[in-house]
């Protein structure tokens, strides 16, 4: 699908996209929501090894309409060897300047490619926080309580932001357990609220879009929310309309099913993005 066509679907699917999203009354919060501001974008680095990253970050450390770049540790050939990956995590970070860096480990129970023990996650994440490259840290919501509350103290000591994140590759939660997970995320300290789940239907989109803009009536928590795959491309686009703060695009390789070329991306965002909050 070329720009021009993805631009045009886009626009044309809002309007009856946010009637949809609407269509139930949304109880408004108590806090006064921030003025709205534009939606980032972030580019994964995808590599499996050094000179893969390294060249990666070159090109988003290049790339106007990259925001932010995440590297996804998990991806790496080495990606068990703490000390090789604290070592090319600086020199990434060295790259990117003054692009935010976002350091994910992306276990296998929730769509990634390492297999890790809870008190190995914590360890590893430990290991990384004591001489940080990283600005933003993403610490999945659902393994050992206790290692994550103690990692999420860790960074804040350390300055780092973190992404607190729940994947489902296999479905989309209900309404209301979406908005639980993502008031959670808040609850144990997140700085930056993560979902992304899969559509089986057109549906489950609006469903993943109506949690979004509820939540973000209850707090002033940046969301990053998404609806994986082709069908759920219009949540990257919409979350825009609907109270998200951060978008997911590629340069190359995906990280995740329903990615959108980020130049293109970044075109539609500022096309529908809304002037006032």
């Amino acid at each position: 699908m070329n720009m021009k066509t993805l631009l045009s679907l886009s626009l044309l699917a809002l309007p009856f996209f946010t009637a949809q999203v609407n269509a139930e009354p949304v109880a408004l919060a108590a806090q006064t929501q921030p003025a709205a501001t534009a939606v980032k974008t972030i580019v994964p680095i995808t590599a499996k090894t050094k000179e893969q990253a390294l060249a990666q970050a070159q090109v988003i450390a290049n790339t106007a309409d990259a925001d932010l770049a995440e590297f996804r540790i998990d991806l790496l050939s080495f990606a068990s060897d703490t000390k090789q990956v604290i070592a090319l995590g600086h020199e990434l970070k060295k790259i990117l300047g003054n692009k935010p860096m976002i350091a994910t480990i992306r276990t296998k129970n929730e769509g990634g490619q390492l297999e890790i023990s809870d008190a190995d996650y914590g360890k590893t994440y430990q290991a990384y926080l004591k001489n940080p490259f990283m600005d933003w840290l993403d610490v999945e919501m659902f393994r050992d309580q206790k290692v994550v509350s103690e990692i999420v103290q860790k960074a804040h000591q350390k300055k780092v932001l973190v992404v607190m994140s729940n994947h489902d590759f296999q479905k989309t939660p209900s309404q209301d357990e979406i908005e639980k997970r993502l008031l959670k995320q808040d609850q144990m300290g997140a700085d930056v609220l993560k979902i992304a789940v899969m559509p089986k239907s057109k549906q489950d989109v609006f469903t993943l879009m109506n949690a979004t803009l509820k939540v973000s009536q209850q707090t002033t928590k940046p969301l990053l929310t998404m609806s994986m795959g082709q069908l759920g491309t219009i949540s990257r686009v919409a979350t825009a309309n609907m109270g998200g703060s951060y978008s997911f695009g590629m340069i190359g390789q995906a990280s995740a099913p329903g990615q959108i070329d980020v130049t293109k991306l970044k075109q539609i965002l500022q096309t529908v993005q809304p002037t006032n909050p």
